[in-house]
């Protein structure tokens, strides 16, 4: 292999690292992102969805320490490779809410339609995450809930709501 050619990829994955790019592989490498199977379920929901909000049980917690992956700020606790839930949404949502409620620390994170990362650890002066995704778009939404302590399993409910009234 030449100089210019090797100077060429040097030059390209130092870009990509700058670029914050290595950080979605990272994730993509370590978290199940954009897949057709959720730990508690794949939900369809259109804007306007009714009953609002909706609840699905879940169990938080993982092997997978979010803290490592770089997915920013925010993006915390312990999760499993595949999401605890997939929000497939139809069409626009002027304002998308996803938030927990469990008795121990719980973390969510959220991979949105476009590949953004949206995390949370403590909302609402507990430690019940929430993540609002304003003008959500149609498409697959990947969420996690994770423990903030490895080990923990708190048994809870994800939900999903359009009204900026409902939060833990």
């Amino acid at each position: 292999m030449n100089t210019s050619k090797v100077l060429s990829t040097v030059g390209l994955l130092g870009a990509l690292a700058v670029s914050g790019y290595g950080s979605q592989l990272t994730a993509q490498g370590a978290l199940q992102v954009g897949g057709r199977t959720a730990n508690f379920g794949v939900h369809a929901l259109s804007p306007g969805f009714m009953p609002d909000p909706r609840h699905i049980n879940i169990v938080s917690g993982g092997n997978i320490d979010a803290r490592g992956l770089g997915l920013g700020p925010g993006c915390v606790g312990w999760v499993t490779r595949q999401p605890d839930a997939i929000i497939r949404l139809s069409g626009n949502s002027p304002n998308l809410r996803v938030y927990v409620t469990a008795a121990s620390d719980t973390t969510l994170l959220v991979n949105t339609a476009n590949g953004q990362w949206r995390c949370n650890d403590d909302s609402y002066g507990g430690t019940n995450p929430t993540v609002d995704l304003t003008g959500a778009g149609p498409g697959q939404y990947d969420v996690w809930v994770g423990s903030y302590r490895n080990g923990d399993q708190a048994r809870g409910q994800l939900h999903i709501t359009e009204l900026s009234s409902n939060h833990p």
